[in-house]
């Protein structure tokens, strides 16, 4: 893209401004749900992998139910395949069934362990780049880069970019995600989850309610912006 890395450019001057606002506004709007509590990395897991491509409200009964099926590492770990198709079916998508499934049995296989950095996450059968940097971030207090269509979403119009389904894999993309993410990294991962959650939504953005909207190029060019390619 032509105009991509000039935005970036200009958003370096303004990250300090970004954390602040968005993070002002995270304190009064952060979304309550049950895996943002302190819970044991193999939970966490679990429930990254079942908010893939799911919205949360839906996940939250199930992951409740999940906490209270398995209390303990060992109690997971002697969870059957069917048990978990049943328990994850009413998310669909049941390819995370075997996902969740895997991690039963390395939880088996070492004693409810798991590492908690990216790399080593991403070992685990069933854990991609965005379950392990989630996991790292938001569970672990490691810094961690998340992209998902969701930040897709909301950096693009923050400088005014088209996006469509392979936005995610550009280099630009991810230098961009890379540097307006700070070293504290949880809240600022949380606050970006929110906000495309409750503001900068797919259809119909808030814009006026952003707190971003100074920064924001396509907030402060149109106050009506027409849907664009959503991905996949």
């Amino acid at each position: 893209m032509s105009s991509s890395h000039t935005s970036i450019v200009i958003l370096e001057a303004e990250i300090d401004s970004i954390h602040q606002s968005l993070l002002t506004w995270w304190q009064e709007n952060n979304a309550d749900f049950p895996w943002r509590r302190f819970i044991p990395i193999w939970q966490a897991i679990v429930a990254e992998i079942m908010l893939q491509r799911t919205k949360a409200e839906q996940v939250v009964p199930v992951f409740r139910e999940f906490q209270r099926r398995y209390q303990s590492a060992a109690q997971f770990s002697e969870a059957t395949r069917q048990e978990l198709k049943e328990l994850m079916r009413p998310l669909g998508l049941g390819w995370r069934t075997d996902g969740v499934y895997e991690l039963a049995r390395a939880a088996a296989l070492n004693s409810g362990r798991f590492p908690s950095d990216v790399a080593s996450l991403q070992k685990l059968k069933g854990v991609g780049p965005y379950v392990a940097a989630a996991v790292s971030s938001l569970h672990a207090g490691h810094r961690a880069v998340i992209i998902d269509s969701n930040v897709v979403r909301v950096l693009c119009r923050l400088i005014g970019s088209n996006y469509g389904p392979e936005t995610r894999r550009k280099a630009w993309l991810k230098d961009l995600a890379d540097k307006l993410t700070p070293e504290d990294a949880r809240s600022y991962n949380y606050a970006l989850l929110d906000l495309a959650m409750k503001v900068c939504v797919p259809r119909t953005p808030a814009c006026e309610m952003c707190p971003l909207i100074k920064s924001c190029v396509t907030g402060r060019t149109t106050t009506s912006i027409d849907p664009v390619t959503e991905m996949a």
